[in-house]
């Protein structure tokens, strides 16, 4: 029996984030990615696709310009009605069942450990930390961001 995938590459993860601005701080600000789209939606429909009877979205997407997949949505919910959004909790905890994790690879894990630390609302969980394989050196930072999901920056140094 053979498996067929039924969707081509991912194309974007969505989070849902408390606060537009706190968030670009990080992925645009820090991390590097750049704004391909901001807009803001309005009206019954996009209330009822968030199960309110008044809702607007504030989106950014965020990925490298050209590139239709691997991008990363922020969406912020405002103006909502007959109640505010609800909250998961903002675990600080790692790993939890159910969680997900954002993956960026980079060689600056090191500089950008001391930008990530200085933002408010982000919890460095491990490192940065650094371990051997046999063909290099693997330096790795996880953190929660500001709305609790977990971020890995992860590097890699090959063997000389």
């Amino acid at each position: 029996m053979s498996v067929v995938a039924v969707a081509p590459p991912l194309k974007r993860v969505t989070l849902w984030v408390r606060s537009l601005e706190r968030s670009l701080a990080l992925y645009r600000d820090v991390l590097g990615l750049e704004v391909l789209e901001e807009k803001q939606l309005q009206g019954a429909a996009i209330a009822r696709m968030v199960g309110l009877d008044e809702a607007s979205l504030r989106i950014a997407h965020l990925g490298r310009a050209g590139e239709p997949f691997g991008w990363i949505g922020l969406y912020e919910i405002c103006d909502t009605a007959p109640r505010p959004m609800g909250e998961t909790g903002s675990p600080r905890q790692f790993p939890l069942y159910g969680q997900s994790t954002l993956v960026f690879e980079t060689t600056r894990v090191a500089d950008l450990a001391v930008k990530i630390a200085a933002l408010e609302g982000v919890t460095i969980m491990a490192g940065p930390t650094a371990y051997a394989r046999g063909d290099g050196t693997f330096q790795e930072l996880i953190f929660l961001d500001p709305d609790g999901i977990p971020v890995s920056l992860m590097g890699f140094t090959p063997a000389s």
